[in-house]
């Protein structure tokens, strides 16, 4: 059961008991003030009849009447002023009477001290009978016994009405507060509607979502605790992604960037294994392979350090033309392989950077070029103000291809790139280096004509 239900299920409940207690001890309450002012009428009523008769009475009585006189007597003053609900009773004989009901068997004339009352149920009827003894001047041993006997039926006739009437009251009133109960309630929980569904984008992945619940009260502060809590989750997630793709692009920028120096590695190593070779070569051939395994040691610390660790560069300044040899040396299995030329022009003397890592920067772009050009075509690999480029004349990229070649596993032609053994990264280490050095990367291409990639060193 959803929950403005079980709160609208909980004050229906109350508003019920509430209306029900509030209407019977109204109910109650009418009920006896009806009751009381019926009973207090008829007592004054019957007061007003027996004091009025009885200084009648002893107004024309004589003491020589006989007593048929004396009956008729009483007779004449009691029905004068006495209606039909009186009865006059002298001793054990009924003088007046209009009525069919013997009051004197349900208030006992021996047991009068004073007023008395009787209610009850006779014949189907609500009875009401009041009756008191009175002593006549002249005839002490003949009481006056002086009733009025009320049917009330209708009282209670009435008093019925008014409980159909409470029933039907407080059955609307229920009702309608039953329906103000929900809408207010579904309307105080919408914020709680809110935040659920906010929770449910959230658990579905989008970690972008916000509640927007601007109230002042406790939903207000749970759902500002809760966008709270979400950023927290979503910063969280977002370092947990970098950090992935981080050690992603470190694992697969390693693997890259081992490719080219370890097939010259191999290759210097069959040609030590199976050529005959004068000492002096052989030491040479060393040298390199040494200068290419401690460069590779070097690079995949730095790389460590830059993609996962995230720390900032050592930059130093270095000899451009010390650099571009270093390139020159690393992809020279490959131009021989690919039989590609390569033309190294250098009007840079100096600059302010990592050298393992720039080095494998154009290691990177110098071998894309080499796979883009045909047989006996020419890559550039030039500095000049403050600028590194590298320029070959071969397939060209689209543009719309442009703005994705730096991502991660991106790659243009893929059956090319999957012949050629590559994985779309070595690009976006290129981005990930340049950025660290502060430097901008632009390319430019033409399908046909060729592409060119320059590092633009700023503020040197």
């Amino acid at each position: 059961m959803k929950l403005w239900k079980k709160i609208s299920l909980i004050c229906g409940s109350v508003l019920i008991v509430i209306v029900t207690i509030c209407s019977a001890i109204l109910l109650g309450q009418t009920q006896r003030k009806i009751l009381s002012l019926t009973y207090e009428q008829a007592a004054e009523k019957q007061k007003t009849l027996a004091f009025s008769f009885t200084e009648t009475a002893n107004h024309f009585y004589e003491e020589d009447d006989s007593e048929a006189v004396a009956y008729a007597l009483l007779h004449y003053c009691f029905s004068r002023i006495a209606d039909s609900s009186a009865v006059l009773r002298v001793g054990e004989e009924t003088v007046y009477s209009q009525i069919g009901i013997r009051p004197e068997e349900y208030l006992l004339p021996e047991e009068f001290q004073g007023q008395q009352q009787y209610s009850g149920k006779i014949d189907g009827r609500h009875i009401l009978i009041v009756g008191s003894t009175e002593n006549l001047l002249g005839s002490p041993d003949k009481p006056c016994e002086i009733y009025i006997v009320e049917d009330i039926t209708p009282v209670y006739e009435n008093l019925t009405k008014v409980l159909w009437q409470f029933i039907l009251i407080g059955a609307a009133c229920i009702m309608v507060g039953l329906l103000f109960i929900i809408i207010l309630v579904r309307r105080s929980l919408r914020p709680l509607a809110m935040l659920q569904a906010s929770a449910s984008h959230i658990a579905a992945g989008n970690y972008h979502e916000r509640t927007k619940v601007c109230s002042g009260d406790e939903v207000g502060m749970l759902a500002s605790d809760f966008n709270r809590m979400t950023e927290a989750v979503e910063k969280h997630i977002n370092e947990l992604t970098d950090k992935n793709k981080r050690q992603e692009l470190f694992i697969g920028g390693v693997t890259h960037e081992f490719k080219t120096p370890l097939t010259a590695l191999l290759l210097n190593i069959d040609t030590l294994q199976n050529t005959y070779m004068e000492e002096e070569e052989r030491s040479l051939f060393l040298e390199h392979m040494e200068r290419q395994c401690k460069w590779l040691e070097r690079l995949v610390q730095k790389l460590l350090k830059l993609i996962t660790l995230g720390q900032k560069l050592d930059l130093k300044r270095t000899a451009v033309s010390e650099l571009l040899e270093k390139v020159q040396e690393s992809v020279a299995e490959n131009l021989r392989a690919r039989e590609v030329i390569l033309e190294v022009h250098c009007k840079t003397e100096m600059l302010t950077l990592d050298a393992d890592l720039m080095q494998s920067v154009l290691v990177n772009l110098v071998d894309n070029a080499i796979k883009a050009s045909a047989k006996g075509q020419t890559v550039v690999l030039a500095a000049y103000d403050n600028v590194l480029e590298v320029r070959d004349q071969g397939i060209g990229i689209e543009q719309e291809e442009l703005a994705h070649i730096t991502e991660p596993f991106y790659m243009v032609d893929k059956s090319r790139s999957k012949k050629q053994g590559g994985v779309g990264l070595g690009l976006a280490l290129v981005k990930e280096i340049v950025k660290a050095h502060g430097a901008l990367l632009e390319m430019e291409s033409s399908p046909g004509i060729g592409t060119t990639v320059r590092i633009h060193f700023t503020g040197q």
